[in-house]
């Protein structure tokens, strides 16, 4: 299957280094776009890297393109619709955060490019016909009969914290809860302070703790549409370079106790790959390559008053979503 990859940012980067380290090469990564068209600059960025270290066997560059170890070179481009013309991919990657990429690829006939996966859940993505949001390993069953054309993988932590409330609600019914994600910081956030688009996010992202709101409560509604105005939860980015921490408190309706709980999360059909549970006393820095999109901290699994479940959990939110596109590239792949 042909790959068309936008964006070499911190998950495109991630994305585009999985696409060449591939050791059955099923994914052939046919074309790559960024705004500045810069081969030997971003072929220096995808071999090195600050918080992944070195990638081997190192991407090599030419003019207008990326030199890759056991496949041919790899066209670059600075324009999306050329590159699309130029590739016809059967599978455009989007990871740019770009809405204007986004409103050319809703746009462009099937002609030229058959299915799309988005990186962010844009509101012209998630208004567009055809979209549907997936989450690995909780509802794949529904991409079986028919892919639709614009696939959304909905952010790093409704990665997480969907499975871990799939999981849970297999022998709990949960009424309301709360969670605050301390997140990693990100490119979107200036390293000093500078006028953005809100006061809190104007501020520098190594000197501060940042609250934030969590945007993206509307897709865990599509999965939880009974807990609705029930669940609420925010973030608070802080200056550490990956993975981030979520602390989540749920209301379920019937008596429970620490044992049901942990039978609950080891009994879970949800792929271990997917859903995890470490019981050492493990930090941030431990899960700099973990995969997996939701590690339950197996140290803070507690019951409130027979009734609330408390507990935290840790995901990668660069690494293990990358790791979320290519598994889901693959599985499209295994459809077409």
């Amino acid at each position: 299957m042909n790959i068309l990859l936008i964006g070499l940012g911190r998950i495109g980067k991630l994305v585009a280094r999985k696409l060449a380290s591939q050791d059955e090469k099923k994914l052939e990564w046919v074309g790559a776009v960024e705004r500045i068209k810069d081969p030997e600059l971003f072929s220096y960025l995808l071999n090195y890297d600050s918080t992944y270290g070195s990638f081997d066997p190192k991407i090599g560059h030419a003019a207008d393109s990326f030199k890759v170890e056991h496949q041919e070179d790899v066209p670059f481009f600075d324009d999306v619709a050329l590159a699309i013309n130029e590739t016809t991919p059967d599978l455009v990657i989007d990871c740019s955060g770009s809405h204007q990429s986004a409103d050319l690829l809703i746009g462009i006939s099937d002609e030229k490019s058959k299915h799309h996966l988005f990186a962010q859940a844009l509101d012209v993505v998630k208004q567009a016909s055809d979209t549907k949001v997936w989450v690995f390993g909780v509802n794949d069953n529904d991409f079986n009969r028919r892919l639709p054309r614009n696939i959304i993988n909905p952010g790093c932590l409704n990665n997480c914290l969907i499975p871990l409330i799939s999981c849970l609600s297999e022998q709990f019914k949960i009424t309301k809860g709360t969670f605050v994600s301390v997140h990693s910081v990100t490119n979107t956030q200036p390293s000093l302070d500078r006028a953005e688009h809100s006061p809190r996010w104007s501020r520098a992202s190594g000197s501060n703790l940042i609250p934030a709101p969590h945007d993206n409560m509307s897709l865990i509604n599509k999965f939880f549409p009974e807990l609705e105005g029930q669940l609420i939860g925010r973030t608070v980015r802080a200056p550490v370079d990956h993975t981030s921490y979520v602390t989540c408190s749920f209301e379920v309706s019937h008596r429970i106790d620490r044992d049901s709980v942990l039978s609950c999360l080891a009994k879970t059909k949800i792929a271990s790959t997917i859903l995890g549970m470490d019981d050492e006393p493990l930090v941030s820095s431990d899960y700099v390559i973990d995969p997996r999109s939701c590690v339950i901290d197996g140290t803070s699994v507690r019951v409130i008053d027979g009734s609330t479940i408390f507990l935290s959990a840790w995901y990668n939110n660069e690494y293990a979503f990358a790791s979320r596109m290519i598994d889901i590239a693959n599985r499209i792949n295994d459809r077409l």
